[in-house]
């Protein structure tokens, strides 16, 4: 008697899929676009914070004008989209198709690019504005009490699963026990490296569920921040 395999089902985010649609001028921060299909959608002058993009497809869509801010586009399918006067800060480009995508007049502020091509998209006139690392990032060292704040989130399964901290394998989401060093550079971009240190260790003390983008460490980093200024002033 044969044995038949259960057939995968595709992943498919319904909720944040939209097709021909007018979404211009909303607020989707924090939202989930993992998994999600778009097509030929007009985000005219939306906001984008701590989204999840993961494996989304964004074809053909309008995001003229719109702000990112702290995102991971992780495998998205970019193809044919605009993006003119749209403003990206802290944003990584991992792994994302950009073929035909036009960033006329577009702003970029710590964006960063990982195993990406720039070369088929459009307005791109300056890609010193990006930094683009193809392969392993190795080149930068980070102190000793970032690297014991860095193995201190060994501790937390929910953050070794989240491939934010650590690389996780694409297929598998098995942590691959390498430090993700270009996420690392952006929180460095954003906080000081004491302010990093105190929120990774609040963060691996405290998260209890699941996520996978790296805006997800901010509250922990302000809080930690708010928690030694609010001490500071006890003792003062």
């Amino acid at each position: 008697m044969k044995k038949y395999r259960k057939k995968k089902v595709k992943k498919y985010n319904k909720f944040f899929s939209y097709k021909n649609a007018d979404r211009a001028k909303r607020n989707f921060s924090y939202k989930d676009f993992g998994y999600s299909e778009s097509y030929n959608t007009k985000f005219t002058g939306s906001l984008f914070y701590g989204n999840n993009f993961y494996r989304a497809t964004m074809k053909y869509c309008g995001f003229n004008g719109c702000t990112f801010r702290f995102i991971e586009f992780k495998s998205v399918n970019f193809k044919g989209s605009r993006f003119k006067g749209a403003i990206f800060e802290n944003v990584l480009f991992d792994n994302c198709k950009l073929e035909k995508a036009d960033f006329h007049g577009a702003v970029f502020r710590n964006v960063y690019c990982v195993n990406t091509g720039l070369k088929k998209t459009r307005g791109i006139s300056s890609l010193e504005k990006i930094v683009q690392f193809n392969g392993k990032v190795s080149e930068f060292d980070f102190g000793e009490k970032l690297n014991k704040a860095i193995l201190y989130c060994e501790k937390n399964k929910y953050i070794m699963k989240s491939d934010t901290i650590y690389k996780c394998n694409a297929k598998t989401r098995d942590t691959v026990k390498m430090i993700n060093r270009v996420n690392i550079i952006r929180l460095l971009d954003a906080y000081s490296e004491d302010e990093i240190v105190n929120g990774l260790h609040l963060a691996a003390d405290s998260i209890d569920k699941s996520f996978n983008s790296l805006s997800y460490f901010l509250p922990y980093i302000r809080k930690a921040q708010e928690n030694i200024e609010g001490s500071n002033k006890d003792e003062g």
